[in-house]
Formats: C-alpha cells, sequence, structure tokens
C-alpha cells in the first residue's frame, strides 16, 4: 500500500502529488511488463525445450523404422513408408509414434510394404473397438498372419477354442472385420476423437517447430 498525501494544499503541491501519482502508476506498469516477459520468455523457453525433444524422438523413431526397411530390402519405398505414417497419423489421430512401431512389426513379419499398411488401418479399428493397446493389436496380428493364433481370445471374435487353433489368417481378419470395422471413423465423429486429431496434428507442428530449433 502506498499512502500519497498532499501536505501543501498549494497548486504547487497538488501539482507535485500528482506528478508522483503518475510517475508511480508508470513505475507499477513497467513492473508488470518485465513480470509478463520473465514469465513469457519461460514459457517460450519451456516449449522450445519440449519441441526439441519432441523433434529428436521423433527423429530417432522414424530412423528406427527406416532400417527396418533398409534390412527388408524395401529401402526404395522409405520415403513412401514414412508419408503414409505421417498421413496416417493426422487423419486417424494416432500419434505417429505409436504408428512407426507397429508399421515396422507388420513389416517385418509380411515383407510387404502393401500388407503391412492394410494391417495398420486394420489394427486401428481393432484397437478403437476393442480398447486393446495398438502395440498389442499390431503384435497379434503380426503373430495370426504366420499361424499363432493364440492370443486372439481377447478380443472376441466369436471362434471357439478350437475354430482359433485352425482357423487361417483370412479368416481371421474376416472374424475382425466383423467386429470392429469403421470403429476409428466412428470415435473420430465423437468430441474426444476430433480433439485427438488436434492434438495429433499440435504435435506435428511441434515436432517441426523443434526440428526449425
Amino acid at each position: 500500500k502506498v499512502g500519497i498525501v498532499a501536505d501543501d494544499k498549494t497548486k504547487k503541491g497538488i501539482s507535485s502529488a500528482e506528478k508522483n501519482i503518475l510517475g508511480l502508476t508508470k513505475n507499477v506498469k513497467n513492473l508488470g511488463k518485465t513480470f509478463a516477459s520473465v514469465f513469457a520468455l519461460q514459457k517460450i523457453t519451456r516449449f522450445g525445450e519440449a519441441a526439441v525433444k519432441a523433434f529428436m524422438d521423433d527423429q530417432k523413431a522414424a530412423v528406427q523404422l527406416s532400417n527396418t526397411v533398409k534390412n527388408l530390402g524395401l529401402a526404395f519405398a522409405d520415403a513412401d513408408i514414412q508419408k503414409f505414417v505421417e498421413q496416417l497419423s493426422l487423419a486417424s489421430g494416432v500419434v505417429d509414434d505409436k504408428l512407426r512401431p507397429a508399421m515396422q512389426k507388420l513389416l517385418q513379419v509380411t515383407g510387404s510394404v502393401v500388407q503391412s499398411q492394410k494391417l495398420l488401418k486394420n489394427a486401428i479399428d481393432i484397437s478403437e473397438g476393442s480398447g486393446v493397446d495398438l502395440a498389442t493389436v499390431a503384435s497379434d496380428l503380426a503373430n495370426a498372419y504366420v499361424g499363432n493364433n493364440r492370443g486372439l481370445k481377447k478380443y472376441a471374435l466369436g471362434l471357439s477354442a478350437a475354430e482359433l487353433k485352425t482357423a487361417s489368417f483370412d479368416k481371421v481378419l474376416a472374424a475382425f472385420n466383423k467386429n470392429f470395422s469403421g470403429a476409428s471413423a466412428a470415435y473420430l465423429d465423437t468430441y474426444a476423437g476430433k480433439m485427438a486429431k488436434l492434438t495429433t496434428a499440435a504435435g506435428e507442428a511441434q515436432e517441426a517447430i523443434g526440428g526449425a530449433l
């Protein structure tokens, strides 16, 4: 609290008090601006650090996927695969940090870019519809692709234990599609789904800023 009193009641005294009040007001405003600039700088610094980390993590995951693609003799398709993952991330609201490992797993098993892209889309639907995380779904699909159906019971596909043991991958995939097809699109139509897409797009923007920094 600052008490301002004009002991001198003359015009000169009142004028002096007014000057003091104006000076105090200016100083308070300047102090406010200083605080604002300091806190703004802290926020910018924190955002910059987070953006750089996000870019580095994203770059690391992209390199890991590229290396797998190269080892599989599919280096010619690397740019297309990376672009596919980026576009699918923005369209589905699933961050590319989750999509890349899933894509990598499917590529390692199928050896086919087209088949892996198709199965990754299926995996997103299955994950949204079943509540099972994407990494687990991708792993289960990869196992089923080579005839190991032991992890499929939790999805309640309408197949008995005996049927699951001998079911072909096409039959398993048909059961998955019957139960979960369109689950991702339905989710994206909800408020939470729309927010997920916005959050993913914001994350991509932050990574781009981090790369520039």
